[in-house]
């Protein structure tokens, strides 16, 4: 099996956006903890789940990106990671 080769600067955003997912969480237990409002607890979850989505969105995007490179240049690159940013 192939390794999907991914530049730093998308293997930072990735880890970015899931270390944020991660404080959120961290955030969504503590309140649990300390029995806080439901729709702030609601709401950490959502953000949580919306930058795990997009983690992995960008990573999915990375693998076809690094596949079919040769397929996907200029304006249809472009075009294709918004299609994956808004899934």
């Amino acid at each position: 099996m192939n390794d999907i080769e991914i530049d730093d600067e998308k293997r930072q955003k990735v880890r970015n956006r899931l270390a944020r997912a991660r404080g959120q969480i961290d955030a969504v237990i503590r309140m649990l903890d300390e029995d806080g409002q439901c729709l702030d607890i609601i709401s950490q979850m959502t953000a949580a789940t919306k930058a795990v989505d997009k983690a992995t969105s960008s990573m999915i995007f990375a693998g076809l990106e690094c596949c079919y490179k040769e397929d996907i240049e200029g304006d249809k690159r472009e075009k294709l990671e918004k299609l994956f940013m808004t899934l």
